[in-house]
């Protein structure tokens, strides 16, 4: 039974139906819509095409809209290559010129941050331009590699946040779109203190959305020094790698990703790792060595889950990008012991963790009751190699469960836990998951929120 979840990002490349149960069938647990590109008559075909593949397979398929957040962009120019050591220049305007490689940055707030000296990323750092002189109309800059200039690529100063609203209208669009769709989770982007996270709670509460959990990704450096906060106040986070580069030395991100993983589990929070897993699969049927060694570590490390991005989105070669994935962390699983320093626990943590710990030891299974995710989320946290089945009577709860790391969800109507417990046995049984003489350990909150109860029963 794989523990490490996959999510996968749905684009041009895997929007079929098809092509959607192939990566189920492969292993991809999770589905992630990027709201940064394309429009929304496209997404409200992918949710279909999820929820159909959803319906076929028979799973629980939560989906997650990742919203764009405050990213800068340049102008519209017709393309032109550079090459290393060109002269190109930068000016406050919507328009840009080919033939004299002006490159027009619209943004003001931007433009007037920029110093002599500075580092200009275009396309997450494709293409470096060196900031040589800040002159009365335009930026003199030098190119630093090879490549070409595009309309509409995204602009970054290297190490330097600009001060702007975390959610644009953009985003509110794209949540309102998220919550009429009936999406499982929000991505918010560019998070920079728990009082981002608080504001996209808000929102989502004003607009009846409050059942959306939200995903805190860890993506600029302000998010790294407000780490702790941002935690506690997101229901998951994720460490965007990409992102991270535009403002650490890239020998610093290895560091900061375990750092954000070990506080994550040390407040039980889910974390996911993302950004170039499996990059060279965009074109290539094989991962390198190094990405099979990249993968592995984050597995050892106690991650809930691995996010695919262009590999599936649009990559030649989604279905098998899966598959490598789930070989991996089957791989990685075989010998996982993570290791868990002072974790911030309440009483009810100690007691889930007291479950997996006895269903483990008395080898059994656990069947846990939920309304709202807390059980399972308890015993997910505590990263315990034992089978783990989370059952509840709200289809989306049992969707957002299967974020988890080793918990499986299943969906029964039932008035209380004892009918729900007695269904999902019995759903348990005609799949051959559980048989005779297996040892069922029960666990579920008489209080909602709490983890209070333990049985243990033999299958007779």
């Amino acid at each position: 039974m794989r523990m490490t979840k996959i999510i996968v990002t749905v684009g041009p490349a895997s929007c079929s139906t098809s092509t959607l149960i192939k990566m189920i069938r492969e292993g991809a647990d999770v589905m992630r819509i990027n709201f940064s590109h394309g429009t929304l008559e496209e997404k409200e075909e992918y949710v279909k095409a999820i929820r159909e593949a959803e319906r076929i397979m028979r799973g629980y398929v939560p989906i997650i809209g990742d919203l764009q957040g405050p990213t800068f962009r340049i102008g519209d120019v017709d393309p032109f290559d550079v090459k290393h050591g060109d002269t190109v220049f930068l000016v406050n305007s919507s328009k840009g010129s080919a033939e004299d490689k002006v490159i027009p940055l619209p943004s003001a707030r931007m433009y007037f941050m920029i110093e002599e000296g500075d580092l200009i990323l275009l396309e997450g750092g494709r293409i470096k331009l060196r900031v040589d002189r800040v002159l009365d109309d335009r930026i003199r800059c030098t190119v630093l590699n090879d490549g070409c200039i595009k309309s509409r690529r995204t602009i970054t100063i290297y190490g330097k946040e600009p001060k702007v609203p975390p959610i644009t209208d953009k985003d509110v669009r794209d949540i309102e779109f998220a919550i009429e769709h009936g999406l499982e989770y929000i991505a918010l982007s560019f998070v920079r203190s728990s009082y981002d996270i608080r504001l996209l709670k808000d929102i989502l509460e004003d607009k009846g959305g409050d059942d959306i959990r939200v995903i805190a990704k860890i993506e600029t450096r302000s998010a790294v020094s407000h780490l702790e906060e941002i935690v506690d106040a997101s229901d998951v986070v994720l460490v965007a790698r990409g992102d991270l580069g535009m403002y650490f030395d890239l020998a610093e991100i290895p560091k900061i990703q375990e750092t954000v993983i070990e506080c994550c589990i040390k407040k039980g929070k889910p974390v996911i790792l993302a950004t170039q897993l499996l990059e060279s699969m965009v074109n290539s049927p094989m991962p390198t060595r190094a990405e099979v060694v990249d993968v592995m570590n984050a597995v050892k490390q106690g991650v809930d889950a691995l996010m695919l991005a262009d590999e599936t989105s649009i990559g030649r070669y989604p279905v098998d990008s899966v598959r490598w994935l789930r070989k991996v962390i089957e791989e990685a699983e075989k010998d996982l012991d993570v290791e868990m320093e002072n974790p911030e626990e309440t009483i009810y943590d100690k007691f889930a963790k007291g479950v997996a710990f006895l269903a483990s030891s008395i080898r059994g299974k656990v069947i846990a009751y939920t309304r709202g995710g807390t059980t399972p989320r308890r015993l997910a946290r505590y990263r315990i190699k034992v089978p783990m089945y989370a059952v509840t009577s709200n289809l989306k709860v049992a969707r957002q469960i299967n974020l988890l790391w080793g918990i499986r969800p299943l969906f029964v109507e039932a008035k209380d836990y004892q009918e729900a417990w007695a269904k999902a046995i019995e759903e348990l049984k005609r799949a051959g998951e559980i048989s005779y003489g297996d040892i069922l350990v029960y666990t579920t909150g008489l209080v909602e929120g709490s983890t209070d109860m333990v049985r243990i029963e033999i299958v007779r």
